[in-house]
């Protein structure tokens, strides 16, 4: 939402509308003639969003705030820009001091509630943003998931199922009922969901590889080969989709596949624990207990949570012999929940 936000400021100043933008330097200049004009610093301010210079943008902005403190698209520059910046609580602060009667002053301050991890706090903003701006999805869709945050999946299910036939062109609105309505096990529906966003975007690596987890929960395992191997086509650095392939190919009994895409992912992340994992299995599988061993170790030391990896570590040193070794992972499997 915030950067599609950033785009939106910029075209509001008619910038890509066939009006050339300004040089840096002319911005400067305007800005030095007319110090006590905020739009100058605006415009100064949204080049300099759109070069990834955040830091440099906030001074911009907080001037025209000063400039003209009742202006509702000034607290959202602001506002926006500390957010882009990491800033999330001054973001709030900005808010707070000049509050706005308009959709995207509403939408912009639950955006910052969530970044603040106040997900209760945001529904209500992000409600009066829809309510105020109904042809929005990306207020819906904020709106949306922060219910089902907050446990509403129900009314965030509901939702976005009527986002779907108000919105049928927006991917990420298909995505986002993808997303509920495999959570709850209906995966059919889900399946179908997923497919009309990566029709939408279909350069979208996330949406293929959840895709490819819609289609494993209905038992098509050709077709999430399918999606899974388009995802990491879009993102072949991604070691978690690499993983999932690797599972994938474990199903259709392709054991070298499936080592190999587990190796892929550890190329990307040398500690990927699951990665670790599936390969000891594959080297039990295979006798080889020595690598097994290795793998689980490194498995548990990425990370100590992963309960399965426990309990095949102690299996893996009884079979070597280790017994002090596998009851002390045996009582660490044990301990975890």
């Amino acid at each position: 939402m915030a950067r599609l936000a950033h785009m939106l400021l910029a075209a509001a100043m008619g910038w890509g509308q066939g009006q050339p933008v300004p040089s840096e330097r002319d911005l400067q200049r305007a800005v030095a003639a007319h110090p006590r004009d905020p739009r100058p610093h605006t415009e100064y301010g949204i080049f300099l969003m759109q070069q990834d210079r955040v830091s440099e943008a906030i001074p911009q902005f907080q001037t025209a705030l000063d400039l003209n403190p009742r202006s509702p698209d000034a607290v959202y520059n602001l506002g926006l820009a500390l957010l882009h910046n990491n800033q999330a609580q001054a973001a709030l602060d900005a808010l707070d001091k000049h509050p706005a009667a308009t959709a995207d002053y509403f939408a912009l301050r639950g955006i910052v509630l969530n970044a603040l991890n106040r997900e209760p706090e945001a529904v209500q903003p992000l409600r009066r943003a829809v309510a105020l701006d109904p042809n929005n999805p990306d207020s819906l869709y904020d709106l949306a998931l922060t219910l089902a945050k907050t446990g509403a999946d129900a009314e965030a299910s509901a939702l976005l199922k009527k986002g779907r036939q108000r919105f049928p062109k927006v991917a990420k609105i298909h995505a986002a009922s993808g997303m509920m309505l495999y959570a709850v096990g209906q995966n059919d529906q889900a399946v179908r969901a997923y497919e009309q966003a990566v029709q939408l975007e279909p350069d979208a690596a996330d949406l293929f590889a959840a895709l490819g987890d819609a289609y494993d929960a209905t038992g098509n395992l050709t077709k999430a080969e399918g999606a899974y191997a388009r995802s990491l086509r879009l993102e072949p650095s991604n070691a978690a989709c690499q993983v999932k392939y690797g599972r994938n190919q474990i199903k259709l009994q392709n054991p070298r596949k499936a080592e190999a895409a587990f190796q892929q992912a550890l190329v990307h992340d040398a500690h990927n624990a699951d990665a670790h994992f599936e390969l000891g299995k594959l080297a039990n599988a295979s006798s080889n207990t020595a690598a097994a061993i290795s793998h689980f170790e490194q498995a548990v030391a990425a990370n100590p949570s992963l309960k399965a990896a426990w309990y095949q570590l102690s299996l893996s040193y009884h079979r070597a012999g280790q017994e002090e070794k596998s009851r002390a992972a045996k009582e660490q499997f044990q301990k975890l929940p």
